[in-house]
């Protein structure tokens, strides 16, 4: 069974970016380490990206060769690039999970240690070619949207989701809990329109819209992340809908969580791209170094209203999610109260 850590909450900003200090990978010289992640456009992503180059710069030998990719052959191209160049490690953010294959037997082939990140590919650690998955539980994150969602409707409801893009794992994953955590929480809500619309706002804007169309009686709408739920705001706000039909978005970018707290956005589902980038590095360290590492690593997820950032702004340490606490360590509340004074 393959082994599984989970990033203790309360403690996971020390523990991402303290550890190997540089003394196992003993060199006077930087090791290039390559990362190609999806696209910047995306705040939640270029998040993971810089903070895994805050991690890489804390260590002081590592050079992170960072960048990011538009589809899945300049991914690609950007990979075959840095397996080139000789990095010591890669790590990836796939695009798709079958077209990824060749560029992880490439990377084998070439001795090269390859982290995933915010996906899992199935069989791939077997096969020695992963060495670790850094991902949240996307379904779980997804249920606790909609387990929230269905308790606040009460009663029949339509609802529509925008997924992300189509052969993108999470954001399936993702929209398939939204799905579950609603049904279960409130079973005569129904999902009446489930769409792509590729994580982008202005996407996201033309798919709403046409939604609207067809079922201009949409109660509620979730979007796979918080770029998505904008553009879903601009459609609603064009129909005069604004604050009449509730949005959670995903991701918990700064924008997002900041949409949230002036009550933009109803909720907001919390991923810590910051600690899969951060601990991307860790791990990346830690096998340079000869350790063992988990196969996979699970930062945590939550969901977070308008109300409960309020809290959080004003100091509460806990805050309670579909009847459960979550805590609120510094590196949360910072988040928040950056996005709260506008800070992004």
């Amino acid at each position: 069974m393959a082994r599984k850590v989970l990033i203790a909450w309360g403690v996971a900003a020390a523990v991402l970016l303290a550890g190997c200090g540089g003394q196992g990978t003993a060199s006077d010289q930087k090791i290039k380490v390559g990362l190609v992640t999806q696209a910047w456009d995306n705040p939640a992503i270029k998040d993971m990206s810089n903070a895994a180059e805050a991690a890489a710069a804390a260590k002081g030998n590592i050079e992170l060769l960072s960048q990011d990719s538009r589809d899945m052959q300049d991914m690609v191209t950007k990979l075959q690039a840095m397996i080139g160049r000789g990095v010591k490690a890669l790590g990836i953010e796939p695009w798709d999970k079958q077209q990824i294959m060749p560029i992880l037997n490439q990377a084998k082939a070439a001795n090269i240690p390859v982290f995933i990140l915010q996906s899992e590919i199935d069989g791939a650690h077997g096969k020695g070619l992963v060495v670790t998955s850094i991902i949240g539980d996307e379904t779980a994150g997804g249920t606790v949207a909609g387990t929230w969602l269905g308790r606040q409707l009460k009663g029949p409801a339509k609802v529509a989701v925008l997924e992300g893009a189509p052969a993108d794992t999470p954001g399936i994953e993702r929209a398939n809990g939204f799905v579950q955590g609603l049904s279960a929480a409130n079973p005569s809500a129904a999902v009446v329109a489930r769409q792509p619309a590729d994580w982008a706002r202005d996407k996201a804007l033309r798919v709403t819209t046409d939604i609207l169309t067809a079922h201009p009686d949409v109660h509620a709408v979730f979007a796979d992340n918080d770029e998505m739920a904008f553009g879903a705001i601009s459609a609603l706000e064009a129909r005069n809908l604004k604050g009449k039909v509730p949005v959670v978005g995903y991701n918990g970018t700064c924008i997002g969580l900041r949409a949230t707290y002036q009550g933009t956005f109803a909720a907001d589902g919390i991923l810590f791209l910051d600690h899969v980038g951060a601990e991307f590095v860790n791990s990346v360290v830690a096998r340079l170094d000869g350790k063992t590492v988990p196969e996979k690593v699970e930062p945590p997820i939550t969901l977070l209203t308008t109300a409960q950032l309020k809290q959080i702004a004003e100091g509460a340490k806990s805050v309670e999610v579909n009847g459960k606490p979550f805590a609120v360590d510094a590196a949360l509340a910072k988040r928040v109260n950056d996005a709260v004074a506008g800070r992004c």
